[in-house]
């Protein structure tokens, strides 16, 4: 009863891939069933080869399926095979892999690709890593191959470090390379660093914040730094605040911590209040700051808004919309009695 099911399912096999194949059958759906249907893997492969495969189909089989491994290369090899095709090669297929190599050096491979050999076969590493070094490699390519390949991370950090990296090159060095953090972090401060990256490492890195927060108020003008951090640091958020009003802060300065940063929201307000507050401070508060909104407007209407001040309210604010309205038709009133009293 077995083996008549057995052959059963392969007449319906049969019986489905001469259905498909008269519909006539794609290159996707032909590789499908090479390689997951052993019993129509020839017969899907020659229908393969008479649709004029591509490089990448033809590469597919070659590192999937090892049964038509041989004659696949022997095809594929006819064809103008790039750099990036025999990358895939060396790494996928060892058996291949050593005239892949061969064929790959002659195709003048980019730094990446050597980078790629180097983080992906094994034996032909140091051989990669030579060819690498012979094409200038750049920081990028060095930066790669000290966070992927631990076995050439200290004598790519010398390389590295040879090419002048940026304060922003040791700040990824910082990030994702625990065990040269600290050298990094050295050479970091050698450098001519900017508040920005001061600032992301402040925020973004726990372990070095406090050495960095101490460089930023070397600085001069880091007030924007200090909005930036009061809003997205917590552990440095009331130091910030207590720096930042050290630095005589701008109306701007503060309403940008009342919009964006709610803990000091209040306290920013207060100071603000403190000032000498224009038409432009409190219409923008109106606008953006639902919970100050109210009081905001009293103050505004007792410093006598403009038109354009009152039709931005009309604009943006709904909820006052119909009041600012009605101030600007009582002037309007105003105006045309008074043009009436001159006659």
């Amino acid at each position: 009863m077995q083996n008549f099911m057995n052959y059963n399912e392969i007449e319906k096999i049969n019986k489905l891939w001469d259905k498909l194949k008269n519909q006539g059958a794609n290159n996707e759906e032909l590789l499908d069933i090479i390689e997951n249907i052993p019993e129509l893997r020839d017969k899907a492969w020659k229908e393969l080869l008479k649709n004029n495969p591509t490089n990448n189909d033809l590469r597919f089989v070659v590192e999937k399926i090892e049964s038509l491994r041989n004659e696949a290369w022997k095809i594929l090899k006819a064809k103008n095979l790039n750099s990036f095709e025999l990358k895939n090669i060396i790494e996928n297929v060892e058996s291949l892999r050593n005239e892949a190599w061969k064929m790959f050096l002659k195709k003048k491979p980019t730094n990446f690709e050597f980078c790629g050999i180097i983080k992906y076969v094994k034996p032909l590493r140091k051989k990669a890593w030579k060819k690498l070094l012979k094409q200038k490699p750049k920081i990028d390519d060095f930066f790669y191959i000290i966070k992927f390949i631990e076995s050439f991370r200290e004598k790519a950090w010398k390389k590295f470090l040879k090419l002048k990296p940026a304060s922003s090159d040791f700040l990824k060095i910082i990030k994702f390379i625990p065990s040269l953090k600290n050298k990094a972090w050295e050479e970091f401060k050698k450098v001519n660093l900017s508040n920005d990256e001061l600032r992301k490492l402040i925020i973004e890195n726990i372990e070095f914040q406090n050495e960095a927060w101490e460089e930023l108020l070397k600085q001069d003008e880091i007030n924007d730094d200090l909005c930036y951090i009061m809003k997205d640091s917590n552990e440095l958020r009331d130091k910030a605040w207590e720096e930042f009003l050290k630095r005589n802060p701008s109306n701007e300065d503060l309403r940008f911590i009342i919009k964006n940063v709610d803990k000091l929201k209040n306290k920013a307000w207060e100071k603000l209040l403190e000032k000498k507050l224009d038409n432009n401070d409190l219409c923008f508060i109106i606008k953006d700051i639902h919970s100050l909104r109210n009081k905001a407007w009293e103050i505004l209407k007792e410093q006598n808004p403009t038109n354009e001040e009152l039709n931005f309210i009309i604009k943006y604010v709904e909820t006052l919309k119909y009041e600012a309205e009605e101030m600007i038709s009582k002037r309007d009133d105003n105006i045309i009695n008074k043009i009436k009293n001159i006659k």
